[in-house]
C-alpha cells in the first residue's frame, strides 16, 4: 500500500508545519542536549490511515519532517 494523500503533502514540508490530522505521536520524544542549551528534540509519528511513519525534528541543521520507507 502506497501512502495517503496527507502523508505525501506532510513529506514535502521542509522548515515547518504541523502533523496533519491522522498523525500521532509514537513512544517519548528524544531530547538532545550540547554544550550549550541549544538542544533539539526528535519525536516518532504514525499515519492512522496508511500506517507511515514519520519522524520529526527540532533541529536547525536537519529536515523537520522525515518519511520513513521500508
Amino acid at each position: 500500500m502506497g501512502i495517503c494523500a496527507l502523508c505525501e503533502k506532510q513529506s514535502k514540508k521542509v522548515r515547518t508545519g504541523k502533523p496533519h490530522e491522522n498523525l500521532i505521536k509514537v513512544d517519548e520524544p528524544r531530547i538532545f542536549t550540547g554544550t550549550t542549551p541549544s538542544g533539539f528534540k526528535e519525536q516518532d509519528y504514525l499515519c492512522l490511515t496508511c500506517e507511515s511513519k514519520f519522524s520529526h525534528s527540532t533541529n536547525k541543521n536537519d529536515v523537520t519532517w522525515t518519511l520513513w520507507r521500508g
